[in-house]
């Protein structure tokens, strides 16, 4: 099976994967076509259906009010495990075959990894 580069790139930017961590995605729909692809991710029922995966600690789609052709994702996942179980669901696939003729291109994607103290 080959590794979904998402996950290749958290396993090469996280200490360690089994702990908590956050995505941010930037999406850019291509010109004009912001409406449709938030229609598509809202029709889809991702959002919810992904907030509701065991590991998903929270996960948000937000619409840029400047720049109506972009969207954010917020995602925060349990664990490395927690985020491959969610590309692995019909609803990811399902709304990444809505939108990604709608796309001008591949998201841009940031880990976070939490900060700790250390007493």
């Amino acid at each position: 099976m080959v590794e979904h580069p998402i996950i290749a790139l958290i396993r090469g930017k996280a200490a360690d994967p089994s702990q908590p961590f956050t995505i941010i995605a930037e999406l850019a729909a291509q010109p004009g076509r912001g409406d449709e692809v938030a229609a598509a991710i809202a029709k889809s029922g991702a959002i919810g259906q992904t907030r509701a995966e065991a590991g998903c600690l929270a996960y948000d789609i937000s619409r840029d009010a400047d720049t109506p052709d972009r969207f954010v994702a917020f995602e925060q996942w349990r664990n490395l495990a927690a985020l491959q179980a969610h590309l692995e669901t019909a609803h990811f696939a399902a709304v990444g075959a809505a939108i990604g003729g709608l796309l001008a291109g591949a998201p841009t994607v940031r880990v976070l990894t939490p900060v700790t103290s250390s007493h």
